[in-house]
């Protein structure tokens, strides 16, 4: 897997190296934060059938340059399996406790990150034996759940316009993120794996519903290359949707930039 001539590992220690698994998937970017335009993104699948785990360590070791020191190491981990606790009831030993109790497989290493500015904890589950796979063969890995990433990106985004009540959808690969404020509070945040296109539409509307949310006064945004078909049932019931581009900035950058999911892109901004 070559790599862009832009990109010098012998000074590794420059670079942020961001990693993405899902399922059926391993991806990464290698980027300079002082200088967006050295942005590489490469990316390998696998079956969903295989074992993960097995194929994160022969890609670990086929491309051994990803162990090497650089100046942060970013672990994103793709999931529809996280919950979101109010940082008043968090108990740091308590978190498996409370992530079983709303999922019916048994957690194996729950990692949790925050939001800060909502006083939110979100946990989320990992193979144990990846955790601490990932965990040896890094440079002092730091793991996100993809859900944390986007929703403090849309945090700034809601900030920026107003108290209007928003939602946020974000199409990838086979996943839906349904993301809601009210003004400047997030309110809901759920993600589907593999849904037809009228079971999303039947979630999008009754998360709608559920908020509470104007048909004409507050705004859906869509981010991401959702069935047309999805976009014109929508419009029948919602007044204002918008299509959300890509960050402005990525456009200055190269052109794996410009394909990067918008939760491994947040971590470059």
């Amino acid at each position: 897997m070559f790599l862009p001539e832009n990109i010098d590992l012998g000074q590794s220690e420059k670079y942020v190296l961001s990693i993405r698994i899902k399922p059926d998937g391993f991806m990464f970017s290698i980027s300079e934060p002082e200088s967006g335009k050295s942005y590489c993104l490469r990316e390998t699948s696998f079956s969903i059938t295989d074992n993960q785990l097995s194929n994160i360590q022969r890609i670990i070791f086929d491309f051994n340059f990803l162990t090497q020191e650089f100046k942060r190491t970013n672990v994103v981990i793709v999931s529809k399996d996280y919950d979101l606790v109010p940082a008043t009831y968090f108990d740091a030993k308590e978190k498996e406790h409370l992530y079983d109790f709303t999922h019916t497989c048994k957690s194996e290493h729950i990692i949790s990150g925050i939001l800060e500015n909502q006083d939110i904890i979100t946990l989320f589950n990992l193979n144990k034996e990846i955790f601490e796979f990932l965990s040896r063969n890094l440079w002092t890995p730091h793991f996100f759940h993809h859900s944390n990433l986007l929703i403090n990106y849309f945090e700034t985004k809601t900030k920026l316009t107003g108290n209007a009540s928003r939602m946020y959808l974000n199409f990838h690969d086979n996943f839906l993120d349904v993301i809601c404020f009210a003004g400047n509070k997030l309110i809901h945040s759920l993600t589907y794996e593999n849904e037809p296109m009228m079971n999303q539409l039947y979630f999008i509307l009754k998360i709608w519903e559920q908020c509470r949310f104007s048909q004409t006064d507050d705004h859906l945004y869509i981010i991401g290359e959702p069935e047309r078909q999805l976009v014109t049932l929508l419009q029948e019931y919602i007044k204002n949707i918008e299509q959300s581009n890509t960050p402005s900035e990525i456009f200055l950058w190269s052109e794996d930039a410009r394909k990067a999911p918008l939760d491994l892109l947040t971590l470059a901004l």
